[in-house]
This record gives C-alpha cells, sequence and structure tokens, in this order.
C-alpha cells in the first residue's frame, strides 16, 4: 500500500459518509487492561483465570515446572482438571480461528504429571493464623477450592465429607478410567498441605448436625453438590432394571456391587449419561445405546468424549425422548418407548427446546435403562428444618412433597425423628433456611445464605455444571467468607471491586517459534481398543515431552501487540506489504469512523494518514517487525494483574514475566 492517499483534491475534500468509515473496532488505540483483557481469551475464558497462555508459552520453551507453578497456583483441583476439564479456554482460543485451538487440558495434565513424577517440591505459602475457624461441608471441587483459598489466609478450615475419601462428585461420579483415584488425592493433598484438616465418613446432619457447626466454627460453607438423580417422570420408570447414572456411577467407582443388563439404554446427553454408557460396558454388558432428545451438535459434552464413546462401541440414537419403560410378565425391563422430536425455539438457557413428533413412536428392545436426564441437591445436610423438600425415592420425584427432611436415593430413612435431641430436649437442627427450588436461596454475591455464617456455593446452589465452574465459584466464596469474618456484613459483604493493572514490557527481541503457523494440534495419544476393557485402565495417556513443546509451540502469544512509533514511520508501506494476515494498512485519516470521544487521539500521521491493525487476525509472526527499515515497529509484551483493594491477588498473569521471559528479553515495565 502507498503512503499517498488516492483521488483527486475534490474526491479527498468530500465528506465521508458513514457507510465509508472504517469500523471503530479497526482504530488502532493505546492498549492496556481493556486490550489484553479482550486478546488473551483463553485467560478469560476460564472460571479460575488460569494464566494458559503463561504455562503453553513456558512448555514451548521446556520449562515444564516453572508452567506447572502457573497451572497450580489458583486452581486447587489442577490435577483432576488435567485429566477430566470441560476446558472452556480451548473454545476461546484464538487459535482455533486458524485451524484447531490449542490442547489446553491435555496440556496442564503433562505439566501436573511431569512435576510429581520428577518429586517437585510444592512451594506452599500460609498467611499467619487469624485464630478464626471454618467448616466447609463437601470435598468436591467447589468445597476444595474453598478451603485451600481461606486455608491460605491463615484460617483453620475442617473439611467434612459423607465419602471415604476427597473429590466429591470427582470420585463418585467420573470414572476411574478417565480419572484416576491418585490424580485426586494429589489435589486433596494440596489443599491438606495449606492446612486444612479433613473428617471423612461424617454425613452432616446425622453423624453432626449443621447448627453443631455453626456453634463449633464462625462460619460454615455448604458444598455438598448435586448427586441426587431427577426423575424422568414417565410411566414404569420405577421397574427393576431401572437404575439412575450417578447412583450407577456411585456404586461402580466406589467398587459396590452393581448388576449390569446385557442391553443397556442410557438416556441423557451430557458427561454423566457418556460415562454410564462406556462404564456398562467395561462390567459387562454387550451392547450400550445412548438416547439423546437434541443432536450431538447441541450436546454438552465436547467433541474428543463424543468420539471416545463412540469408538468403545456405544451407539448413538438422536433426536428422541423417552416416553415409557416397558415390563416383561416378572416386572423387569423389557424395553423403552421413545418419540422422536425436533429442535424448536430457545429455552431460557439459550438452548434450542426439543419438541415430540406426533405418531413418531419407536421401542429400543434392552434389559437395563440407565437416566442421565438431571441432578438435584441432596438436602439431608440441612437436617430438619421445617421447609418442604422435594421426595427422593430412588428418584427424585418432582410430583411430591414432604416436609422437614428427605429419603435418600441411595436408601437412608427421612431424617424426621432420627435428628438428635440436646439437654433439652430440643432438636439439634433449629436452623431455618429460605429455599427456592429446593436449594437454599442465597445472595448471587456473597453466596450468603439467611442464616447468619452459613454460606452456600457450587453445584449445590447452581445445580450440575461442571468441575471448572465449581472450582471457580468456590474461589469467590472464600473471598465473601474471608471478608465476613473480618466483620463485613450486609451491603458491603458485596464483592469487592476488582482491580486490574496492564504492565507493558518492551520487547526487543519478539520472535515466534520455527513453523509455529505450520504445526498442526498435536493429537493426544489414546490407549488402543484392546486396552480400554479394564474399569481402572486409563483411555487417555497424554503427551510426552516432544508433543507437549510441539503443541505449546502452537500458542500465538496473543499478549502481544504491535506498537509503532508514529514520528519514525516514513508510511512506505513495507509493512502491510509483508503481513501474511492483512493486518496492517494504511487509510485516509478522515475514514476512519464511530463516535469514540477518544477518536482525536488515536496514532496518525503527516498527510492525513492513519495506521490501521486489526488484533483479532494477529498471528504475532513479527515479520512487520524484522521489515521494517526504521525500526519503529516493536512488539510489546503485556502482563495483567488482578487484586481486591484488601490485597488479594486474584490472577497472576504476570508471573511468567517473573518466572522467566519467554522469547525476549524484557525492558522497563510501564504501568497503564
Amino acid at each position: 500500500m502507498q503512503g499517498e492517499p488516492k483521488g483527486t483534491l475534490d474526491e479527498l475534500r468530500t465528506p465521508v459518509t458513514s457507510h465509508d468509515a472504517v469500523p471503530l473496532r479497526f482504530q488502532t488505540a493505546e492498549v492496556g487492561v481493556d486490550w489484553l483483557q479482550c486478546n488473551i481469551e483463553c485467560q478469560e475464558g476460564c472460571p479460575v483465570n488460569t494464566n494458559c497462555r503463561g504455562y503453553l508459552m513456558l512448555a514451548a520453551e521446556g520449562r515444564f515446572e516453572e508452567g506447572y507453578i502457573l497451572a497450580r497456583d489458583p486452581n486447587p483441583v489442577a490435577a483432576i482438571c488435567g485429566y477430566v476439564c470441560s476446558a472452556p479456554c480451548e473454545k476461546a482460543c484464538r487459535r482455533g480461528d486458524i485451524d484447531k485451538p490449542l490442547a489446553i487440558r491435555a496440556m496442564k495434565r503433562f505439566l501436573v504429571d511431569w512435576h510429581y513424577a520428577n518429586n517437585m517440591p510444592d512451594d506452599i505459602e500460609v498467611a499467619p493464623a487469624t485464630g478464626k475457624s471454618v467448616a466447609v461441608i463437601g470435598a468436591g471441587p467447589a468445597g476444595l477450592s474453598a478451603a485451600k483459598e481461606l486455608a491460605g489466609w491463615g484460617h483453620k478450615v475442617h473439611i467434612y465429607d459423607a465419602l471415604p475419601s476427597g473429590g466429591g462428585t470427582c470420585l463418585i461420579g467420573v470414572p476411574a478410567f478417565r480419572l484416576p483415584r491418585d490424580v485426586i488425592e494429589l489435589d486433596v493433598n494440596w489443599v491438606a498441605k495449606h492446612g486444612a484438616e479433613f473428617h471423612y465418613n461424617v454425613e452432616v446432619g446425622r453423624d453432626v448436625t449443621l447448627d453443631e457447626l455453626r456453634a463449633r466454627h464462625d462460619a460454615v460453607v455448604v458444598a455438598t453438590g448435586c448427586m441426587y438423580p431427577v426423575a424422568m417422570n414417565v410411566p414404569g420408570e420405577e421397574l427393576d432394571g431401572v437404575i439412575y447414572g450417578v447412583d450407577f456411577l456411585k456404586r461402580a467407582n466406589l467398587g459396590q456391587e452393581q448388576w449390569v443388563g446385557e442391553h443397556v439404554v442410557v438416556i441423557g446427553g451430557g458427561y454423566t449419561a457418556m460415562d454410564s454408557s462406556r462404564t456398562a460396558l467395561r462390567i459387562g454388558a454387550k451392547t450400550s445405546t445412548v438416547v439423546y432428545r437434541r443432536g450431538p451438535e447441541e450436546m454438552v459434552v465436547d467433541e474428543e468424549e463424543q468420539h471416545e464413546t463412540r469408538f468403545e462401541g456405544v451407539r448413538f440414537e438422536y433426536f428422541a425422548a423417552p416416553t415409557e419403560i416397558l415390563a416383561d410378565e416378572q416386572g423387569r425391563v423389557k424395553g423403552a418407548v421413545f418419540q422422536r422430536t425436533r429442535l424448536g425455539e430457545p429455552d431460557a438457557s439459550g438452548r434450542r427446546t426439543a419438541e415430540p413428533i406426533p405418531g413418531s413412536e419407536f421401542v429400543i428392545p434392552c434389559d437395563m435403562v440407565i437416566p442421565c436426564t438431571s441432578q438435584s441437591p441432596d438436602n439431608n445436610v440441612l437436617g430438619e428444618y421445617g421447609s418442604p423438600l422435594n421426595r427422593h425415592i430412588g428418584v427424585t420425584d418432582t410430583r411430591e412433597v414432604v416436609k422437614g427432611g428427605s429419603i435418600s436415593s441411595w436408601g437412608r430413612e427421612p431424617l424426621n425423628g432420627t435428628t438428635p435431641l440436646g439437654p433439652d430436649g430440643r432438636k439439634l437442627n433449629a436452623l431455618e433456611f429460605e429455599l427456592m427450588r429446593g436449594k437454599i436461596a442465597t445472595d448471587v454475591n456473597t453466596f450468603a445464605s439467611n442464616v447468619d455464617g452459613v454460606f452456600a456455593v457450587g453445584d449445590y446452589v447452581t445445580g450440575p455444571a461442571t468441575i471448572i465452574e465449581a472450582a471457580g465459584l468456590g474461589r469467590r466464596c472464600a473471598r465473601a467468607v474471608d471478608r465476613w469474618l473480618a466483620g463485613v456484613r450486609d451491603a458491603e459483604l458485596a464483592e469487592l471491586p476488582i482491580i486490574n493493572r496492564a504492565t507493558v514490557t518492551q520487547a526487543l527481541d519478539h520472535d515466534m517459534p520455527r513453523f509455529y503457523e505450520a504445526i498442526p494440534r498435536q493429537h493426544i495419544p489414546m490407549a488402543p481398543p484392546e486396552m480400554r476393557r479394564d474399569f481402572t485402565g486409563l483411555v487417555e495417556i497424554g503427551y510426552d515431552t516432544r508433543g507437549a513443546v510441539a503443541e505449546g509451540a502452537r500458542c500465538l502469544q496473543c499478549n502481544h501487540n504491535i506498537n509503532i512509533d508514529g514520528p519514525r514511520c516514513i508510511l512506505c508501506g513495507l509493512c502491510a506489504d509483508v503481513c501474511p494476515e492483512g493486518v496492517i494498512y494504511m487509510v485516509d485519516k478522515a475514514t476512519v469512523g464511530g463516535d469514540d470521544p477518544e477518536v482525536d487521539l488515536f496514532q496518525s500521521w503527516p498527510r492525513g494518514i492513519a495506521m490501521v491493525i486489526d488484533e483479532e487476525r494477529c498471528i504475532r509472526c513479527n515479520l512487520c517487525v524484522e521489515r521494517c527499515p526504521t525500526n519503529c515497529i516493536t512488539m510489546d509484551r503485556l502482563e495483567l494483574e488482578r487484586f481486591t483493594p484488601d490485597g488479594k491477588v486474584l490472577l497472576e498473569s504476570y508471573k511468567d514475566n517473573v518466572l522467566g521471559q519467554v522469547g525476549q528479553q524484557a525492558g522497563m515495565a510501564v504501568e497503564r
């Protein structure tokens, strides 16, 4: 592109109409916090704000321990997430616009495995003791995250769980062939190293009551998860041979005896359905079929999970919803009736509804049905407080309501009449909670219930979500509890404003790895079919060192930004000519449109020329820097720090700049 504007003098003087103007998002402007947050989409997409970009860049240089530190520091369940995270960071990865996103989850697993395989020490920093104690009910992702944060800030944390070991949903809901039990223990031990104390085989509401815990501790966090099944509400759901997915997986994962049919039908399209279908084959089923009321694009599980499920022999039947379970002469399951569906208008969640098609019924013969339709919280933890609860008899039957307490799907009796009594004869579950749809009503900003000092977080409040979402909420809840312990109350307890600070570091010698733009997504090694018959045999083998380095090298280093020194630019246009993505180009300043009040502050050159950079398409190849004859173009590195006014650091993006300069030498840091 030439440096001078084209056209006659009259044409250049003609006012520019709005449809001729360059969109505002293409205007060059000073970069800072807002630019960085929009650009590092992987980190912004992670509920715990893990610096994925940082540890990918470090891994590309073989700096695996530094990469592990970045992956572990903000995420108490980093080991678990390395194996089974839903990876929203990958969905946000900008490399996906070129070919395929980075395998961020698998890279996290590699770094965690490398750290522990090499017996590297964990550097744990804990604040001085505050003298306050917190009870956390539930050792799942939300409970572990809240406990780690609170313990790290100096509070004494006691974690109570009804299971024999930690992990919660990860332990009883995720099969060992996807998530080894010793990996769960890595995260549990990480939290314990911060000073948290675990109490297993303790059922809150029976072995100890909630108000006893409230009297024993300064605050209580309820994070018991969401492991009750929700009923299909179709005829025949009570037949012998129908077992809900959460119960089926719990028994299989705890090594309890579990009958399985020869021909199994699994109803649902989430991770529980995938895990149940694959587990059924491993413990003896001849066929396993997943039936889902929508199509494959609407499933919540990722493409890789669907592929591995099919690869193991599970069949899929889409656009079908159950209407009845059929019984044989002995009252056992002999088949399931389904009705074809089609996608209608989006529901409240934004997903298109599955509308039944009249007269489209068909039967799938089977002797076992595993519904994985949804899940609800276990309110036994609340004990007897006089409020109506959904009744659980093998399933969560929303058609009936009983007063005070619930019948567990795992065979426990209602708490009514079994609640311990105090010396005065009063039942020791006197706390009365406000409920919303069968769950504790909490403030969306503070996680506080109506009972003073009792907080609730995770799937127990939100309903079934992902591991990483629960972990993110656990971290936020810990901040609210920490402020409450410091005496903050009422409106002031709302989450503190977050301070963002971007640091610009001049990149004097930026360079991308060789052939990074042509490196394909590295295939994650998987076990062959003959190795997938054992319930504990791990399916995903994971990257070796060579694969991890290659995958890390694919990162586009989105925290780097092109910077042009206007006074030194001679408008030769060589940067625009050499750019493979057409990112840089020059336009007449008069054509720069938009109503931004800072438009006059945008960088411009003499003779009415403006340099425009389309950051959304930049691949950081550095060719413009190398081609510039006056060295007026640099590739600046930006780091983001996020913290609250009380000094609690929430995001550690800047740490990869401290751990080591990746592919550059850093100059003086400048705060924006």
